[in-house]
């Protein structure tokens, strides 16, 4: 027992060396073990947090999506209420329009279109005399005396229906008096009316304009013509005063 004791006391430093040698491994490898344990805890954090970026990501673009769906749903459905609202007000203009009545039944007297004397009478039974072309021939109208610029007015409540130009008549318009009844005013200018307008009686269709070739002799004038489904119809027995 002394020999071991003597044994110890003559290694006791190496025996402190050794021991704390073991000690401080001791610590390292605790150290070692608890500074893995963090890293892994920091990577675990990590991976966490970008699992948690990329759902907010994923949330956030899901969220657009549909920001985006509902935006283009509304624009969709804003386009067409304001297509329908077209499609309701042309379809109000429509009723409007057919509201409109033009009702002439021959009964009331027209207007004059204008003050002249009538140098060329109605005549389909018989032929009258065109100076300026030296013959007679049928007349489906009458014409009347007038100076250049002079007004033209509507002779009834009518709606335009054409707006043209022949090389006997000059610019003409012709309009629906209703019931079948038609009216033409020929050896026009400055028209201003429209294909389509409503015109009341008396209401300026345009203005009269030099003669056309064939009327040079005549004279400046105005051509005026009414038809009946389609056949001439003297406007002399439809005027007022007549």
């Amino acid at each position: 027992m002394k020999k071991f004791l003597n044994v110890i006391k003559r290694n006791i430093f190496y025996i402190a060396l050794i021991a704390g040698m073991v000690a401080l491994v001791g610590l390292v490898a605790l150290y070692n073990v608890k500074t893995q344990s963090d890293d892994e805890n920091a990577v675990s954090s990590e991976a966490v947090e970008e699992t948690a970026d990329r759902s907010n990501l994923g949330t956030t673009e899901i969220v657009k999506e549909t920001l985006g769906g509902t935006a283009k749903a509304e624009d969709k459905a804003e386009a067409t209420t304001e297509k329908s609202s077209e499609v309701e007000t042309g379809a109000n203009a429509a009723k409007v329009e057919e509201q409109i009545e033009l009702n002439y039944d021959g009964s009331t007297a027209l207007m004059w279109p204008l003050n002249g004397n009538v140098i060329i009478p109605f005549s389909m039974d018989t032929t009258v005399f065109y100076e300026t072309l030296n013959q007679y021939k049928c007349n489906a109208g009458i014409v009347l005396e007038a100076a250049e610029n002079d007004k033209v007015s509507a002779a009834y409540k009518c709606k335009i229906t054409e707006i043209t130009s022949t090389p006997e008549f000059g610019n003409v318009v012709k309009a629906s008096l209703g019931n079948g009844y038609e009216v033409m005013y020929g050896q026009l200018k400055d028209i201003n009316v429209s294909v389509g307008q409503v015109v009341d009686a008396g209401c300026t269709i345009g203005t009269v304009a030099e003669p056309s070739r064939y009327y040079s002799k005549e004279g400046t004038n105005l051509y005026f013509a009414i038809t009946k489904d389609g056949k001439p119809v003297d406007p002399v027995s439809l005027i007022e005063g007549e």
